[in-house]
């Protein structure tokens, strides 16, 4: 605890605590929009919405193209908008997005013109389709105007007021008697999430203006390949991470039912109020490491790594506890059913208590070079996860099916701490905190940490 309160004292936990209080506003405004909505909607209906909300916001993540990350390891945020690779960077991002964009409302068209041939289930999948679209821009610009270290605009739009507007809407819908199930409760946040990306946009065109259109042959063909080649590899991660998140709600609700759908959503978002310290890493965390990196600074980087770890881990493992008592009470506000499946919650408590115990794993690859390894370890647990995930699901239902992911999570983590450790020397554990490799095992770091020629713009 005494080295918890001297964290705290750190010019870290200044960026850090500000960062998490915005998370946590928006991830409790998450907490009501859902529950605002199973209040209103019949239990059908709320497992509607969700398959719906699952879908859109799984293949967000994908359309947004890798971009989002590769604006972060790129950007160079200490020189000029006009900057050549700045505005080659950003003529990149958007032919990327527009790319990602066109093919889901490409998509959506026939599934809406063709809606009434649908199962009933799947007749609103257009709309699930034009959320992802918007969805992906609002991914992009969050993480542009972060490495700007404009925190409120990255956060404030999406994140608080999109959702506290969503929960005043849905309610006035309901309570006005214009709510038409679960897809109009769809409608509304897709409706609302338009909005607040536009603001961002026209915030962004204020930025960085148009100069940026046709830019990218302004820089050499070896860097738009290397920046290609990056794509690739931040698309197939991103598409795994959106199947991490949303597959098994998606599954669920496509072979279980919708009202089971419903229950693992909730269960699910309730267990990642853990994770919002990480939240709060990826916000302010990640650049101050970049920084460091920048500056082939290991001793810097394993200190800020270490101290982020630690208190992500200790605030996510006390809010753990705390959950564990009050879980019976917080799942029989959103439907009585959903008390009996507490076992569930339970699980998935743990897997975001292991994911804030390794703190900002998966971005240090990202930003030091490892997506290429990070992809293929990846590849290769998902396909083990599917066939775990099918055997678990048979012999324990929901519970197994959270068990499976847990371990995907914690075999992920894993994987992304050995590499870190053999590659720069450094150790990502809350462990850390107190001594690199606490418990043995430290290697001899086999590369200088990436500097400005091998990472570039990795500072933001």
């Amino acid at each position: 605890m005494k080295a918890l309160l001297r964290l705290m004292r750190t010019e870290t936990a200044g960026r850090f605590i500000p960062a998490f209080s915005s998370r946590f506003s928006s991830t409790i405004l998450s907490f009501f929009v859902l529950l605002t909505a199973s209040h209103f909607l019949p239990t059908q209906e709320y497992g509607l919405y969700v398959f719906l909300f699952s879908i859109g916001s799984g293949l967000g993540l994908i359309a947004v193209l890798g971009q989002q990350i590769l604006v972060v390891k790129h950007y160079q945020r200490t020189e000029p908008t006009s900057d050549p690779q700045n505005q080659a960077l950003i003529d990149i991002n958007a032919r990327w997005l527009a790319l990602g964009c066109l093919v889901l409302l490409g998509a959506a068209l026939p599934l809406w013109l063709f809606a009434e041939h649908l199962p009933p289930t799947y007749r609103y999948l257009w709309l699930a389709l034009v959320f992802a679209a918007i969805f992906a821009l609002s991914e992009y610009y969050q993480n542009y105007f972060r490495i700007h270290g404009r925190i409120n605009l990255s956060l404030v739009p999406r994140e608080i007021v999109w959702r506290g507007s969503s929960i005043l809407c849905i309610a006035a819908a309901a309570l006005g008697g214009w709510m038409t199930g679960g897809a109009g409760a769809m409608a509304i946040v897709t409706g609302l999430l338009a909005a607040t990306t536009l603001y961002q946009s026209a915030a962004f065109l204020r930025d960085e203006g148009l100069g940026w259109l046709g830019a990218h042959g302004r820089i050499p063909r070896e860097t738009r390949s290397a920046w290609r080649r990056e794509s690739g590899y931040f698309i197939a991660n991103n598409t795994l991470n959106s199947a991490a998140a949303y597959l098994e709600t998606v599954l669920i609700g496509a072979l279980l039912g919708l009202e089971e759908a419903g229950f693992y959503f909730v269960a699910l978002r309730i267990a990642m109020l853990l994770t919002l310290p990480i939240s709060a890493i990826d916000t302010v965390g990640i650049p101050m490491i970049a920084a460091h990196f920048q500056k082939s600074d290991t001793a810097g980087a394993q200190l800020v790594i270490g101290r982020l770890s630690f208190a992500s881990f200790c605030i996510s493992l006390i809010g753990a506890l705390g959950l564990a008592v009050i879980a019976p009470f917080v799942l029989h506000l959103f439907n009585p059913e959903f008390v009996k499946h507490e076992d569930v919650l339970t699980v998935l408590c743990v897997l975001a208590v292991s994911l804030a115990f390794f703190g900002p794993g998966s971005w240090l690859l990202m930003i030091g070079g490892g997506e290429r390894f990070f992809l293929i370890a990846r590849a290769i647990l998902f396909v083990l996860y599917l066939g775990l995930l099918y055997g678990l699901a048979r012999l324990g239902g929901l519970i197994g099916i959270a068990a499976a992911g847990l371990i995907l999570s914690t075999a992920s983590s894993l994987a992304a701490w050995y590499w870190i450790k053999h590659r720069w020397g450094i150790d990502n554990m809350a462990t850390a905190f107190f001594r690199p490799f606490l418990f043995g095992g430290a290697p001899e770091p086999v590369a200088p940490l990436p500097g400005r020629s091998e990472a570039e713009g990795a500072s933001r």
